[in-house]
């Protein structure tokens, strides 16, 4: 955005008392204003084309046009970087997840009396995925009319081996979408584990779990605490809990916990990738992805200081270009790529690295 100008926000909520809390934490910020609202999908595409504004909040569930339909419809004829306001329902999640593939930027949980959500975090986290929608380059500002992935109706159900090499992989904004595009291309026997950690809140990652799992050759699920780490499937960290690997009885194992948020989220990858590091040492690929802030940087480091193999994602294909600079700036890198070659360089390092 050009110095001093103020970020233009749409609110689109059928409710306008979620229109007045919205409008109320976002114009506590004084570099954001609303400048205008709209209480469904066909009024909101009435109002893009007029106002144009510089970043829309776009709620799902509304009468006339939802917002997987105003989406698709606004990413193809007047491009905007979009957040998502979605219920914590199962309905909700499903269909945020389906709207990060269509185009939006990323979503923020809807505020509600029936669940427990601290204010205070919400209106940072909203203020600052508001800030950073609006810094995404134009090029990843449209309906993605890709092919239909072809979803694995089959996969072999081969006897439970714990593994004993580790992918671990770190992504925050934009990550949905682009991990979707990596776990495509991955082949079903990997000879090693996936330990993803995707910055979401709790009821969204089982959704995207099972997302990648229909899309994947390899078996992927929500991760449970205590379950065996096994070759040839890929556990995604349940919102709101770390996670990290352990050894017991000589078998890597997840530990889930709800400590302290790191770099203000939870689950972090940071303690994912160290724990990976220290489980699996030089037998390690460790892979950040695009999102903002610094965490996988130390995970890098210490994949790389126990003789294990990084990359991280490069600025032209990041939509937010914050935790793979921050991983590039360690000197710890050994490969930097575009999102299309993540997948065969991860399979590539795996090569290298002894079984």
């Amino acid at each position: 955005m050009p110095f001093g100008k103020k970020i233009r926000v749409m609110v689109v909520d059928d409710s306008a008392f979620m229109r007045r809390i919205l409008r109320d934490i976002l114009e506590s910020d004084p570099e954001i204003e609303v400048c205008c609202e709209a209480r469904d999908g066909i009024e909101a595409i009435e109002k893009v084309k007029t106002e144009r504004p510089d970043v829309i909040t776009l709620d799902i569930e509304m009468p006339r046009m939802n917002g997987l339909d105003a989406l698709k419809f606004i990413m193809s004829k007047y491009p905007t970087p979009v957040i998502m306001v979605s219920a914590l329902t199962q309905e909700g999640a499903d269909a945020t997840i389906k709207a990060l593939e269509y185009g939006a930027i990323d979503f923020i949980p809807k505020p509600s009396s029936s669940i427990s959500i601290n204010m205070r975090e919400l209106k940072d986290e909203i203020i600052a995925k508001v800030k950073e929608a609006a810094k995404v380059p134009r090029r990843f500002l449209q309906l993605r009319r890709r092919r239909v992935l072809s979803e694995q109706m089959k996969k072999a159900r081969k006897a439970a081996e714990p593994a004993r090499r580790a992918v671990a992989i770190a992504a925050s904004t934009g990550g949905p979408q682009s991990l979707l595009k990596v776990f495509e291309k991955l082949p079903g026997e990997l000879d090693a584990a996936i330990l993803l950690v995707q910055h979401m809140p709790p009821g969204f990652t089982k959704s995207f779990a099972a997302r990648l799992d229909r899309i994947s050759k390899i078996n992927v699920k929500e991760a449970e605490d205590g379950e065996v780490v096994n070759k040839d499937w890929a556990y995604v960290a349940p919102g709101d809990y770390h996670m990290e690997v352990t050894l017991r009885n000589g078998k890597p194992t997840i530990k889930l916990y709800k400590g302290p948020k790191i770099h203000g989220v939870r689950p972090a990858a940071d303690p994912m990738m160290k724990s990976v590091a220290e489980v699996f040492g030089r037998r390690t690929v460790g892979v950040v992805m695009t999102g903002m802030g610094r965490d996988g940087a130390e995970g890098i480091v210490a994949i790389k200081k126990k003789g294990g193999i990084t990359i991280a994602q490069d600025k032209e294909t990041s939509i937010i270009y914050g935790m793979p600079k921050a991983a590039a700036e360690t000197g710890m890198v050994d490969y930097i790529v575009p999102l299309d070659k993540i997948a065969d360089t991860i399979v590539m390092a795996l090569r290298k690295i002894p079984r």
